[in-house]
């Protein structure tokens, strides 16, 4: 994990507005008096969540790993830009198969506390940790749909983090493999190609699996839709 120099005040962010983070500091009453650490993390770099920190992406793209017994680690969810990464961690109860790798090269913002003393009180960080429950059920849910409707829930998913995270060209997806969105969908990799060769066709994606493009999200959000 390397830090910059500077220190950032979450209130000349321009993510302000849609940052998990942010919004957690307007409820505690302490945006504008509170300096965030820049936390750098080059591609495909594995990291743990950190005890007592409270961290948001503030760019570039993870995914959340669950290690199993024999070794193998698959892919359980994915962070964008304004959502929080390991805030279980914040509290103490990160559970230890869960570990983070970075997509791509991944900036994160953090206010550093330490074991047992989170940076900003429990209660708030217990609240937005049982609100996260809830899309846990959706995407349990989202995987008893077809291929088409998992794929779209997952573009959906990606492209409405990008609109809140301020991407620098709209519609433009993070270059998450497809053997990622595989394992995270409950597919094979064949099923995704398939889906986004669909999509493709019915000009509602453009570009490759590693520069995949939202051209129109509506009939994608109505599908996507269908699977929850």
């Amino acid at each position: 994990m390397s830090e910059t120099d500077g220190r950032r005040n979450c209130w000349l962010c321009p993510l302000r507005e849609r940052c998990a983070l942010a919004a957690l500091l307007r409820e505690a009453g302490v945006e504008g008096s509170v300096e965030t650490e820049a936390v750098d993390h080059p591609a495909g770099s594995a990291f743990a969540a950190q005890e007592g920190w409270v961290c948001v992406l503030r760019s570039g793209a993870v995914k959340v790993l669950w290690n199993e017994d024999d070794r193998r680690a698959r892919v359980i969810d994915f962070r964008f830009a304004g959502e929080f990464v390991g805030l279980d961690a914040s509290l103490g109860v990160e559970p230890a198969r869960r570990s983070y790798m970075t997509v791509q090269w991944t900036r994160l913002c953090a206010l550093r506390g330490a074991p047992g003393a989170p940076a900003l009180p429990a209660g708030l960080l217990a609240s937005r940790l049982a609100a996260a429950i809830l899309p846990v059920y959706a995407h349990n849910r989202m995987l008893q749909a077809g291929a088409s409707e998992r794929v779209a829930a997952y573009l959906v998913r990606a492209y409405d983090a990008l609109e809140q995270g301020g991407g620098w060209r709209p519609g433009l997806l993070p270059s998450v493999t497809r053997g990622d969105i595989a394992d995270y969908l409950g597919l094979r990799a064949e099923s995704v190609s398939r889906a986004l060769a669909q999509f493709r066709d019915a000009g509602w994606i453009g570009g490759k699996i590693d520069s995949l493009e939202v051209r129109r999200a509506d009939p994608l959000r109505e599908l996507a839709a269908s699977a929850s």
